[in-house]
């Protein structure tokens, strides 16, 4: 069961809206063709700005930014993009696919 969390206080007369959890992530470009070198952008919602962690398939952190950049090869990274409540809280993507190499590529485009 996922808890949503919405509270509108007035700072400084200033309203500050404060969603915490994101409840969903989404990643760029989630398919079609890859190449060595594309980066993949994670995007969520949630307030303050969620923290995001890249891991690939064997659970291993590969990047903690908003972007991961692909290497030649297979691939399956998540990115989870983590809540900053006291109650822990996450959503999670998953992309899968093959980047082809810049060699292979550029021989490809010629």
């Amino acid at each position: 069961m996922k808890v949503k969390f919405y509270r509108k206080v007035k700072l400084l007369n200033v309203d500050v809206c404060i969603s915490g959890c994101p409840d969903e992530a989404k990643v760029s470009p989630s398919g079609g063709h890859f190449t060595e070198g594309d980066v993949l952008t994670c995007a969520s919602n949630g307030y303050p700005e969620p923290s995001y962690t890249w891991t690939d398939s064997n659970g291993d952190i590969v990047s903690t930014a908003y972007t991961a950049t692909l290497s030649e090869g297979w691939f399956n990274l998540t990115c989870t993009a983590s809540g900053h409540l006291p109650t822990p809280c996450s959503a999670s993507y998953t992309v899968t696919g093959y980047a082809v190499g810049k060699i292979l590529q550029d021989i490809a485009d010629h």
